[in-house]
């Protein structure tokens, strides 16, 4: 397979650049916002919040590394040739610029496990967060299970990285002699493509429980559309698998040039690991979104789903803005009961001695407590008090 067989056009520096640059600083935006509207709304950090956190700084030191090799004529530049090379002296010796790609390709790997296993952990937590209310469903236990998936899958391929060739640290960056002897291939065709089925998996996994909700067809729509924006993850991670099997079937180091094929690997991780970290974040960021800032703490996509009245902390933000009804508490009792005055009306059902205090919602928008069996437990408020 030669240069320009591969399926996948090369990257340039200035495309290396742009992503090392644009992606850590949106990033960067995205989580302080995040955190800043957890202040605000007067919402307590959660796991979600803290593993996206941490998230953040693996993927402000991949993009700290994609700079350095651009700057240094190392990524995104095809691979200095040996003077009087010979297939022996390929085998054998290596180029300084080469030498520095290798390098930086081992250190991405070692930021971009971590980065990913974290904002996988971040995503299902915020999902337990939102949508987890009775111990024992069925969801509760998928996202236990997923939880344990994600975290051994960080841990077992960061240490296979790091003894990809046993306890010779230093063969990945070494000549080609040296890097045969650790089958790197096979663990980056493992790790891609189990990579690319637990980012499916986790992206998907809210889908069902935000379809049964008992919501406008265009609000689903909406929220899906929020979720599916991890979609650009996806395809970059896709992309990276491609151009790794192509690898693994044609011999890159002997048939495409070395240094070009690695950037795209590197390029593309880089971009799966930046855009996952975003989409993570905007379902939490919704607000800023839908509404303008200072109006309503209540309108993030927690409202929209209809959840935040089973994880509220508190309101008293929301009293402080004119116009706004006070709090309304709902008992939910084993039974189903029904009640209705001039103006409203609730059905609450099935969990047992808790009070939720629910802001001011407006008409006619139904609250579901999930997951949930149809008509059995949800919530629904109508009419104003």
């Amino acid at each position: 397979m030669s240069a320009n067989e591969l399926a996948i056009s090369f990257i340039g520096p200035g495309e290396v650049l742009s992503a090392g640059i644009t992606l850590p600083v949106v990033g960067i935006i995205v989580v302080a916002l995040r955190f800043w509207l957890r202040s605000y709304q007067k919402a307590k950090l959660g796991l979600d919040d803290y593993t996206i956190l941490v998230a953040l700084f693996f993927v402000i030191g991949m993009s700290i590394c994609l700079i350095y090799g651009a700057a240094k004529h190392s990524l995104g530049y095809p691979t200095p040739q040996l003077p009087n090379a010979t297939p022996e002296t390929q085998l054998t010796e290596i180029v300084p610029a080469q030498t520095l790609v290798e390098l930086l390709d081992w250190i991405i790997w070692l930021l971009m496990i971590p980065a990913n296993g974290l904002i996988k952990l971040s995503a299902i937590f915020l999902y337990r967060r939102l949508f987890v209310v009775n111990k024992g469903t069925t969801f509760d236990t998928i996202t236990k299970v997923l939880i344990v998936i994600c975290s051994l899958w960080t841990i077992a391929f960061w240490f296979a990285t790091i003894f990809g060739c046993g306890t010779h640290f230093t063969n990945p960056w070494k000549p080609l002699m040296f890097i045969m002897e650790c089958n790197t291939n096979m663990r980056l065709d493992g790790l891609m493509i189990s990579d690319l089925i637990t980012d499916a998996i986790v992206w998907l996994l809210p889908m069902p429980v935000v379809w049964r909700l008992k919501m406008q067809w265009s609000q689903k729509l909406y929220i899906t559309g929020i979720f599916f924006l991890a979609a650009g993850s996806l395809v970059a991670a896709i992309i990276r698998l491609k151009v790794q099997l192509e690898i693994s079937d044609g011999g890159y180091a002997a048939h495409t040039d070395v240094d070009l094929t690695l950037t795209i690997l590197l390029y593309y991780s880089s971009l799966e690991s930046g855009v996952a970290l975003i989409a993570a974040c905007l379902p939490t960021l919704h607000y800023l979104i839908a509404r303008p800032p200072f109006r309503n703490p209540f309108s993030s996509v927690v409202s929209l789903l209809g959840i935040n009245s089973l994880r509220s902390r508190g309101t008293s933000s929301s009293r402080a803005h004119d116009n706004t009804a006070p709090d309304t508490e709902i008992l939910v009792t084993k039974k189903v009961s029904q009640s209705s005055h001039s103006g409203g009306s609730f059905v609450a059902s099935e969990h047992v001695g808790h009070v939720y205090k629910l802001p001011h919602v407006e008409d006619g928008f139904e609250l579901p407590l999930v997951p949930q069996r149809p008509a059995q437990t949800h919530t629904r408020i109508s009419g104003k008090p």
